[in-house]
């Protein structure tokens, strides 16, 4: 299985294409909207930001923002985003290659985010709670960590292997799970149609599928004092079958 940056490195090429950053970064701006309605930000951080779409829609919003990330490859792609989609009333939009444990300027952030199920690259729940511990001194007083994960107790449950699958022109894209002991093995299988005939390659790495129940203690071992649980970022409660997992650290 390949690390976290080799997983991107590797996929940075075809992740746009696979995760529609066009008409993604407009159904996430509005989403974003929603989310400073109740907790308002002037400075934020984008941990694990990819290509950049959250990091870009904020800054479209007017928040300053931070984005990092481990892979090179994925922050050539959110720069060249970031300057494609600036806007006159855009903030600034800054990006640093670096992991969740980045040393970024202490209490100076007033909203940290996390999204896309990067947390789950974590190794254990002794590294989820170091890495939220280091989150929570990043934030000025009354600063939030926001943090939307897959529901994992409820892909535990029903062990479905097949996440999506998708076709574009002449390219199939395959995410699927292979369940293990204590992880998963996530993989992204692409096949392409040419004239010789099919060719395919498959990228995998390994999640650690962390519940609500993971979240809390992590969060509670790293200095936080309250943890909100929801189902998606439009803050509708969350259940054991929602999809997503979203959680308000403060």
């Amino acid at each position: 299985m390949l690390t976290p940056e080799e997983f991107y490195d590797d996929l940075a090429e075809d992740y746009d294409a696979m995760t529609q950053f066009a008409v993604r970064l407009e159904k996430e701006k509005r989403i974003l909207a929603g989310v400073l309605e109740l907790l308002s930000a002037r400075h934020a951080i984008d941990m694990g930001c990819g290509t950049g779409v959250h990091a870009v829609a904020l800054a479209q919003l007017g928040v300053e923002v931070t984005g990092v990330d481990v892979s090179t490859r994925m922050l050539e792609r959110a720069r060249a985003h970031a300057g494609r989609h600036a806007t006159v009333d855009s903030a600034p939009v800054h990006f640093r290659q670096g992991d969740f444990l980045a040393p970024l300027p202490t209490a100076s952030t007033d909203l940290l985010f996390c999204f896309g199920n990067s947390l789950s690259h974590l190794p254990s729940g002794g590294a989820l709670a170091e890495v939220l511990a280091h989150w929570r001194h990043l934030l000025v007083p009354g600063g939030r960590v926001l943090i939307q994960l897959l529901n994992y107790r409820d892909i535990l449950r029903h062990r479905e292997r097949i996440v999506s699958i998708r076709r574009e022109s002449d390219t199939t894209i395959v995410r699927f799970y292979d369940f293990l002991d204590d992880a998963l093995r996530f993989n992204i299988l692409t096949i392409t149609d040419d004239d010789d005939g099919p060719s395919h390659s498959l990228r995998s790495t390994r999640l650690s599928p962390f519940t609500d129940e993971d979240i809390l203690e992590a969060a509670d071992s790293g200095g936080f004092t309250s943890v909100e649980t929801y189902a998606d970022l439009e803050f509708n409660p969350f259940e054991d079958e929602s999809r997503n997992l979203v959680a308000v650290l403060g």
